[in-house]
């Protein structure tokens, strides 16, 4: 854009003929949205103009308020160039400060031409405030760039009242300034020779200005940039690698230092965070610096993993570098649980295991090895009845494993050194029945004569478990079996019920030689089966 250096135009210099033309514009010229007095000299016109082709030329005729429009103006501007761009359709033209001869308020009435030779003439379209104007002069601050040890920055300048007409200044004393420190609010008070200065502990960066508000108007300082030195920091762990048991506590203690000079100083109160590596999701550990600049980072131990620790993304601290970071290499061992495992004894006395094994901590595929295993008191002795083939986080089930009247059962993996997985074994489990059986089992008389009677007798008893004691089992049901001789098939006879004293007693009409016995063969979940002894009659 070609600028044009602003120089002075006196009242009456330059003739306003045009502005005689009539008020309403041509359709298609620049359309005169505001005429005002230059925020920063207020004898300087802005023209905000909105425009379809480029503008050639802006003429401006300043008259006393309160004139009328047909009054000659008292003075005429037409060196102006623009000075703001909105868009490629609107901006703001000025004028060089403007000289007249009278201080006050003057209307401003514009005309404005595009490169077609379209012309807009827009009467009364805003106001020049032609007065003494507050104006602040050397504002600064000192330090622009403060550091983590020297946050105080102190603001300093001059307040003048600038006379338009002359272009002369004078102090402008008593005059209450308000001073916005990096977002920091205060105040001061120029002294007789107009000067002001203030001091504040900030605690971030940013913008510094200075403003007035009073008589004779408002006036502001340009803004200057307060930049704070961030200071290099640094992690110093405790250790940096750990070598750790699934779900065992990880604590992470170290101290957070920022550099001075040649020295290294602990920082205190700083939030500091402890994440998953390269992770691209969040679970951070947080923690906040003591005033020795000590943390501690605690979560547990889940599986081999590099951590990084290092600033959280907020709060900002414009004081200290935010790039230091350190790692720390977490190796797992892991272990084994047994989220299932069930052991039945049927009345047979075999075992029948539904189990599954885990591993806490890394994650390992392939084939393992379960033991089941058998003790009689459940701490010693402990023996493998049977090996699964099996994988981790898989059910399996196993049957008809040969068990005991009583006793104790367990899962058991024994790990893997190769795979650094610790071995475990499950909760144990007692598994056991009351035995039974049929005393003085007897089929009489023997021998006996075919079509004579054969009368099956015995007691059915019980012996609970852990006890010798065998007691009588009354109102069961037992089964009287026949074996004719030559055969291998039994034959159930028929069915009787025990009396209160265990006993029963059952006659058959005598057909063909045979063994007889008597069988306890239906029990309920807390008894095995049970039977007396075999007993051959010979029948003639």
């Amino acid at each position: 854009m070609r600028r044009i250096a602003r120089g002075l135009v006196t009242a009456g210099a330059v003739l306003f003929s045009t502005l005689a033309m009539p008020v309403t514009a041509h359709a298609v010229g620049p359309n005169v949205l505001q005429a005002y007095s230059d925020q920063a000299d207020w004898s300087v016109v802005d023209v905000r103009l909105n425009y379809g082709s480029e503008i050639d030329k802006v003429t401006v005729g300043l008259r006393p308020v309160g004139s009328s429009e047909s009054e000659p103006p008292v003075a005429t501007v037409t060196d102006f160039k623009q000075t703001y761009y909105v868009s490629q359709w609107e901006g703001v033209w000025s004028s060089p400060p403007v000289h007249l001869d009278t201080l006050g308020d003057y209307t401003i009435d514009v005309e404005a031409t595009n490169t077609a030779g379209e012309t807009t003439v827009q009467k009364d379209a805003g106001t020049l405030r032609y007065r003494k104007q507050p104006v602040f002069t050397d504002f600064a601050v000192t330090p622009t760039e403060p550091d983590i040890e020297h946050r105080t920055v102190t603001a300093t300048g001059a307040m003048v009242v600038r006379d338009p007409s002359t272009r002369e200044t004078s102090p402008f004393a008593g005059a209450t300034v308000n001073l916005d420190l990096g977002r920091l609010e205060t105040t001061a008070v120029t002294d007789e020779s107009g000067h002001f200065s203030a001091s504040r502990e900030i605690q971030e960066g940013g913008w510094a200005r200075a403003q007035y508000e009073g008589e004779p108007g408002w006036a502001y300082s340009p803004i200057r940039s307060i930049t704070p030195k961030a200071a290099p920091t640094r992690f110093i762990l405790d250790r940096t690698d750990f070598h750790l048991t699934a779900n065992d506590p990880l604590k992470v203690g170290g101290t957070l230092e920022y550099q001075s000079g040649d020295q290294w100083k602990p920082l205190a109160g700083i939030p500091v965070e402890m994440d998953y590596k390269d992770s691209s999701t969040s679970h951070a550990i947080d923690a906040t610096t003591d005033e020795n600049g000590r943390f501690t980072l605690s979560t547990y131990a889940y599986g081999n993993t590099t951590y990084e620790v290092g600033f959280p993304p907020y709060p900002y601290n414009a004081w200290i570098q935010r790039t230091a970071h350190v790692d720390v290499n977490v190796a797992v061992t892991s272990t084994t649980r047994f989220p299932e495992f069930t052991a039945r004894l049927d009345e047979y006395a075999n075992l029948e295991v539904t189990g599954s094994v885990d591993v806490v901590g890394n994650y390992f595929s392939g084939q393992v090895a379960v033991d089941i295993q058998y003790s009689p008191n459940g701490s010693t002795g402990w023996t493998t009845k049977k090996t699964v083939k099996t994988s981790f986080g898989t059910q399996f089930i196993v049957d008809d494993i040969p068990g005991y009247t009583d006793g104790y059962w367990r899962l058991r993996y024994a790990g893997s050194t190769t795979k650094d997985i610790k071995g475990g074994t499950s909760k144990p489990l007692r598994r056991n029945r009351s035995l039974t059986r049929i005393k003085g089992a007897n089929a009489s008389p023997e021998p006996v004569r075919k079509g004579r009677t054969i009368t099956v007798t015995g007691v059915l008893q019980e012996a609970k478990p852990g006890t010798t004691a065998w007691k009588a089992y009354g109102g069961r049901k037992v089964q009287i079996l026949f074996r004719p001789k030559g055969t291998n098939t039994w034959y159930l006879m028929t069915t009787v019920t025990t009396k209160t004293n265990g006993s029963f007693s059952k006659g058959f009409k005598a057909q063909k030689d045979g063994t007889w016995v008597p069988v306890f063969l239906y029990p309920d979940s807390k008894h095995f089966v049970g039977s007396g002894t075999e007993d051959y009659v010979d029948v003639r």
